[in-house]
């Protein structure tokens, strides 16, 4: 068996040959590209590109004319490495973006992207619609090296792959330049295909691109995690119907169109307005989170005021530690300062809580001792003598009715909380068939269940103001 040394050595000697295989084919595809002359304008120059070529719309086939808002799409794709597009139905965002691939793929030797449909069928559609772009384009000399629809190649030039969305149909993609997710939210195992056709990005960098494009379907899927994420880098970008001329220019557009597909007013929300209804599994109604998600943060308590204080620890992985200050002397009650980090020691976690609870002086902290929570809380009790902590063990019945109280003061409108993290963490918060209540997919609860502790000691009986009045 080969001892350390010998491992180093052999990786130090693998690294070295990717670097040369790496060097070689770069190599490659520079001496492909020396002096050569693109005959169509760039993808920076994508407004002039489409003209050149023809697209069926409107039941007959014509010059591809850019709208404003799909020369804004392009724009805003390039400049950005990663981009989420939330969009309407019929408002030509795939053909869009499908344009674009086009477009590099004929002005830059050895492009390659790959585009992700549901199922074979789409992806076989949408490959046979850029192929008839190609082949629309007149004195152009553009000669096909396949005859696939899924495999859209020209001679010295780029490669655009149509595929279906499994996972294992990302594997074995050579380099990209990009990767689009088409109806993304409508994707099996969305997240997979991403994490599979990253290492095909990674030769590129920064100069690879990522592009999800998709109507709403509801809440907890990945795409609805990202669309509603944090400030992470992706550019997110809209395209409603009323931003299409055509549509736009008839009052009675959206009339018409919702009865002739006979949609329910659900499914056009959704389909139409680009709203992520909500499903029967969401706990908190979306709108009411949105009324509640505008409160602030403050660095230290005020004096007259009374704060509790509720913890969550992290569990380990990739869960946060999570401790919120709620000021619960009158309402609406106010989350007023919020800790929430993760991938930090259980010590240091511990010390930044107790400096929170020394800003605030709460007059109760309250914390979840199921699994580590219960050496916290024996540490803290110690640590915050003078405040009162209580530990909490929590089971699936008072996790309902807590997290049920949070719905109760949604309704009442006597909550505020910061946008970031509640508002994603409310919406992506859902019931199971199970009974069961948990964080959807690739979402986390630990805030929503930190703002659950702390109002577990605020009373719920209905406000008397009315009284005034007689």
């Amino acid at each position: 068996m080969p001892n350390a040394r010998h491992l180093t050595r052999l990786e130090r000697l693998e690294k070295l040959q990717e670097q040369r295989e790496q060097e070689a084919a770069e190599k490659r595809l520079t001496s492909t590209a020396v002096g050569f002359k693109p005959k169509f304008p760039t993808a920076d120059k994508w407004n002039e590109f489409a003209p050149l070529t023809w697209i069926r719309t409107s039941g007959s086939v014509k010059p591809f004319q850019p709208f404003d808002i799909q020369k804004k799409l392009i724009d805003s794709i390039c400049s950005h490495q990663y981009t989420i597009v939330l969009k309407s139905r019929q408002v030509g965002a795939s053909e869009t973006v499908c344009s674009y691939l086009l477009c590099r793929a004929l002005t830059e030797p050895g492009f390659a992207a790959v585009v992700f449909s549901k199922t074979a069928t789409d992806s076989g559609a949408l490959g046979k619609r850029i192929r008839a772009q190609a082949a629309s384009i007149e004195d152009s000399s553009i000669e096909f090296t396949t005859e696939s629809n899924s495999e859209l190649s020209f001679k010295g030039l780029g490669t655009i792959y149509f595929l279906p969305a499994t996972p294992r149909a990302a594997r074995g993609i050579p380099s990209v330049s990009v990767v689009v997710l088409d109806e993304a939210a409508f994707l099996d195992g969305a997240d997979e295909i991403y994490t599979a056709a990253q290492p095909t990005m990674a030769t590129l960098g920064e100069k690879a691109k990522l592009i999800l494009l998709s109507t709403p379907n509801g809440m907890g899927n990945m795409f609805a995690n990202l669309w509603h994420g944090e400030d992470d880098g992706w550019n997110r970008f809209k395209i409603h119907y009323s931003d299409i001329p055509i549509y736009a220019a008839d009052p009675d557009w959206a009339a018409k169109t919702k009865a002739k597909a006979k949609l329910t007013d659900r499914a056009w929300r959704q389909e139409y307005e680009m709203d992520y209804v909500a499903s029967d599994a969401q706990v908190f109604p979306p709108e009411l989170v949105e009324k509640a998600c505008h409160g602030k943060t403050i660095e230290s308590g005020l004096i007259n005021r009374d704060y509790i204080m509720a913890i969550d620890p992290a569990g380990g992985g990739d869960d946060y530690w999570c401790s919120v200050v709620l000021d619960i002397t009158t309402a609406p009650y106010q989350v007023v300062n919020l800790f929430r980090v993760r991938y930090k020691s259980s010590d240091w976690c511990i010390q930044q809580i107790i400096e929170q609870a020394e800003n605030f002086s709460p007059s109760k902290v309250i914390v979840e001792k199921n699994g580590v929570g219960a050496v916290v809380s024996e540490i803290l009790s110690k640590a915050l003598a003078k405040y009162m902590v209580e530990p909490y063990n929590t089971n699936r019945p008072n996790k309902i009715s807590n997290t049920d109280r949070i719905t109760y003061f949604l309704e009442r409108e006597e909550l505020k909380v910061p946008r970031d993290p509640f508002y994603q963490e409310m919406l992506m918060f859902r019931q199971l068939e199970t009974g069961d209540r948990q964080a959807g997919d690739g979402a986390h609860d630990d805030s929503v269940m930190a703002l659950a502790l702390a109002l577990s000691v605020v009373a719920t009986t209905p406000t008397t103001d009315w009284l005034d009045l007689i």
